[in-house]
Protein backbone atom coordinates (compact mmCIF):
# COMPACT_ATOMS: atom_id res chain seq x y z
CA UNK A 1 0.00 0.00 0.00
CA UNK A 2 1.54 3.79 -0.73
CA UNK A 3 0.40 6.78 0.87
CA UNK A 4 -1.76 7.93 -1.61
CA UNK A 5 -3.87 4.79 -1.22
CA UNK A 6 -3.34 5.33 2.75
CA UNK A 7 -4.51 8.75 2.27
CA UNK A 8 -7.55 7.68 -0.26
CA UNK A 9 -9.21 4.80 1.89
CA UNK A 10 -8.49 7.83 5.24
CA UNK A 11 -10.15 10.20 2.76
CA UNK A 12 -13.10 8.25 1.37
CA UNK A 13 -13.62 7.30 5.40
CA UNK A 14 -13.98 10.67 6.99
CA UNK A 15 -16.31 11.72 3.81
CA UNK A 16 -18.58 8.78 4.63
CA UNK A 17 -18.75 9.21 8.13
CA UNK A 18 -19.27 13.02 7.45
CA UNK A 19 -21.85 12.51 4.64
CA UNK A 20 -23.52 9.45 6.26
CA UNK A 21 -23.76 11.46 10.17
CA UNK A 22 -25.62 14.22 8.02
CA UNK A 23 -27.33 11.53 6.23
CA UNK A 24 -29.02 10.10 9.85
CA UNK A 25 -29.62 13.33 11.07
CA UNK A 26 -32.27 13.96 8.39
CA UNK A 27 -33.71 9.87 9.23
CA UNK A 28 -33.77 11.04 12.92
CA UNK A 29 -35.25 14.27 12.17
CA UNK A 30 -38.07 12.64 10.62
CA UNK A 31 -39.30 10.36 12.96
CA UNK A 32 -38.67 12.73 15.71
CA UNK A 33 -41.21 15.21 13.82
CA UNK A 34 -43.59 12.89 13.01
CA UNK A 35 -43.77 11.64 16.93
CA UNK A 36 -44.77 15.41 17.47
CA UNK A 37 -43.32 15.18 21.34
CA UNK A 38 -41.57 18.26 21.93
CA UNK A 39 -39.23 16.49 24.51
CA UNK A 40 -38.28 14.19 21.68
CA UNK A 41 -37.13 17.36 19.09
CA UNK A 42 -35.03 18.97 22.07
CA UNK A 43 -33.31 15.47 22.21
CA UNK A 44 -32.47 15.23 18.76
CA UNK A 45 -31.43 18.92 18.68
CA UNK A 46 -28.71 17.93 21.94
CA UNK A 47 -27.68 15.04 19.83
CA UNK A 48 -27.14 16.72 16.97
CA UNK A 49 -25.29 19.38 18.68
CA UNK A 50 -23.18 16.92 20.14
CA UNK A 51 -22.28 14.70 17.25
CA UNK A 52 -21.66 17.55 14.86
CA UNK A 53 -18.75 19.00 17.32
CA UNK A 54 -17.58 15.63 18.28
CA UNK A 55 -17.79 13.62 14.87
CA UNK A 56 -18.83 15.38 12.18
CA UNK A 57 -16.78 18.45 12.10
CA UNK A 58 -13.59 16.41 12.72
CA UNK A 59 -14.66 14.13 10.00
CA UNK A 60 -15.27 17.22 7.69
CA UNK A 61 -11.86 18.03 8.65
CA UNK A 62 -9.87 14.68 8.20
CA UNK A 63 -11.37 14.92 4.65
CA UNK A 64 -10.53 18.08 3.89
CA UNK A 65 -7.19 17.66 4.82
CA UNK A 66 -6.75 14.35 3.79
CA UNK A 67 -8.18 15.62 -0.13
CA UNK A 68 -5.10 18.35 0.07
CA UNK A 69 -2.32 15.29 1.11
CA UNK A 70 -3.87 13.48 -1.84
CA UNK A 71 -3.17 16.71 -4.30
CA UNK A 72 -0.02 17.07 -2.88
CA UNK A 73 1.39 13.81 -2.60
CA UNK A 74 -0.42 12.45 -6.24
CA UNK A 75 1.48 13.62 -9.24
CA UNK A 76 -1.84 13.97 -11.40
CA UNK A 77 -3.47 16.44 -9.70
CA UNK A 78 -3.26 20.08 -8.80
CA UNK A 79 -5.30 22.75 -6.58
CA UNK A 80 -5.53 24.52 -9.99
CA UNK A 81 -8.17 21.14 -10.97
CA UNK A 82 -11.30 22.71 -12.10
CA UNK A 83 -13.02 19.61 -9.84
CA UNK A 84 -11.11 20.71 -6.91
CA UNK A 85 -11.67 24.34 -7.25
CA UNK A 86 -15.45 23.14 -7.30
CA UNK A 87 -14.89 20.56 -4.50
CA UNK A 88 -13.25 23.17 -2.16
CA UNK A 89 -16.12 25.65 -3.10
CA UNK A 90 -18.59 23.33 -1.89
CA UNK A 91 -16.45 21.86 1.21
CA UNK A 92 -16.09 25.64 2.00
CA UNK A 93 -19.62 26.49 2.06
CA UNK A 94 -20.94 23.62 3.97
CA UNK A 95 -18.31 23.74 6.45
CA UNK A 96 -19.01 27.83 7.05
CA UNK A 97 -23.35 27.06 6.60
CA UNK A 98 -22.01 24.39 9.52
CA UNK A 99 -19.74 27.05 11.57
CA UNK A 100 -21.27 30.23 11.00
CA UNK A 101 -24.90 29.48 11.25
CA UNK A 102 -25.91 25.69 12.31
CA UNK A 103 -23.51 25.63 15.36
CA UNK A 104 -24.63 29.23 16.40
CA UNK A 105 -28.58 28.34 15.47
CA UNK A 106 -28.46 25.05 17.97
CA UNK A 107 -26.75 27.18 20.56
CA UNK A 108 -29.67 29.50 20.49
CA UNK A 109 -32.44 26.96 20.37
CA UNK A 110 -30.62 25.01 23.57
CA UNK A 111 -31.25 28.70 24.77
CA UNK A 112 -35.18 28.89 23.98
CA UNK A 113 -35.51 25.46 25.22
CA UNK A 114 -34.07 26.85 29.12
CA UNK A 115 -36.45 29.92 28.79
CA UNK A 116 -39.51 28.41 27.23
CA UNK A 117 -39.51 24.96 27.73
CA UNK A 118 -39.48 21.81 25.15
CA UNK A 119 -43.10 21.88 24.19
CA UNK A 120 -42.78 25.60 23.24
CA UNK A 121 -44.38 25.82 19.52
CA UNK A 122 -41.41 28.46 18.75
CA UNK A 123 -38.83 25.93 19.61
CA UNK A 124 -40.70 23.34 17.67
CA UNK A 125 -40.71 25.99 15.02
CA UNK A 126 -36.85 26.44 15.19
CA UNK A 127 -35.90 23.16 15.32
CA UNK A 128 -37.94 22.31 12.56
CA UNK A 129 -36.36 25.39 10.51
CA UNK A 130 -32.65 24.75 11.43
CA UNK A 131 -33.88 20.73 9.89
CA UNK A 132 -34.97 22.29 7.05
CA UNK A 133 -31.72 23.90 6.41
CA UNK A 134 -29.78 20.67 7.05
CA UNK A 135 -31.67 18.79 4.61
CA UNK A 136 -30.30 21.89 1.92
CA UNK A 137 -26.59 21.46 3.50
CA UNK A 138 -27.13 17.34 2.79
CA UNK A 139 -27.74 18.50 -0.81
CA UNK A 140 -24.53 20.04 -1.25
CA UNK A 141 -22.78 17.20 0.75
CA UNK A 142 -24.28 15.12 -2.42
CA UNK A 143 -22.59 17.76 -5.22
CA UNK A 144 -19.42 17.50 -2.94
CA UNK A 145 -19.58 13.41 -3.46
CA UNK A 146 -20.53 14.25 -7.55
CA UNK A 147 -17.99 16.41 -7.89
CA UNK A 148 -14.83 13.78 -6.70
CA UNK A 149 -16.72 11.25 -8.59
CA UNK A 150 -16.98 13.15 -11.32
CA UNK A 151 -13.95 15.40 -11.72
CA UNK A 152 -15.96 17.61 -14.08
CA UNK A 153 -13.32 20.24 -15.81
CA UNK A 154 -15.54 24.16 -16.02
CA UNK A 155 -15.93 23.27 -20.24
CA UNK A 156 -18.29 20.32 -18.64
CA UNK A 157 -20.98 22.77 -18.74
CA UNK A 158 -23.88 20.92 -19.26
CA UNK A 159 -22.56 18.29 -16.09
CA UNK A 160 -21.97 21.19 -14.02
CA UNK A 161 -25.77 22.67 -14.68
CA UNK A 162 -27.61 19.18 -14.35
CA UNK A 163 -25.68 18.99 -11.40
CA UNK A 164 -26.95 22.40 -10.17
CA UNK A 165 -30.78 21.97 -11.69
CA UNK A 166 -30.80 18.62 -9.84
CA UNK A 167 -29.50 19.88 -6.56
CA UNK A 168 -31.66 23.13 -6.91
CA UNK A 169 -34.99 20.83 -7.26
CA UNK A 170 -34.01 18.46 -4.65
CA UNK A 171 -33.18 21.24 -2.29
CA UNK A 172 -37.13 22.59 -3.20
CA UNK A 173 -38.70 19.41 -2.72
CA UNK A 174 -36.79 18.54 0.67
CA UNK A 175 -37.92 22.51 2.07
CA UNK A 176 -41.47 22.28 0.96
CA UNK A 177 -42.67 19.51 3.27
CA UNK A 178 -40.81 21.39 6.08
CA UNK A 179 -42.22 24.69 5.41
CA UNK A 180 -45.69 23.90 5.20
CA UNK A 181 -45.51 22.17 8.57
CA UNK A 182 -43.49 24.95 9.79
CA UNK A 183 -46.71 27.34 8.71
CA UNK A 184 -49.01 24.96 10.25
CA UNK A 185 -46.96 24.99 13.61
CA UNK A 186 -46.95 29.06 13.98
CA UNK A 187 -50.42 29.34 13.46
Amino acid sequence: MTWYDFLKFAHIGCAVLWVGGAAMYQFFALRAIAAGAGERLVALVQDIEWISAHVLIPASLGAFLLGLGLVWNGAFWSLGDDWIVIGLVLFGVTFLAGFGYFGPESKRVSKLIEAQGHDSPAVAARIKRLVVLTRIDLVILFLLIFDMSVKPAFSDTWTIVGALVAAATLSVLLVLPGSRSSAVATE
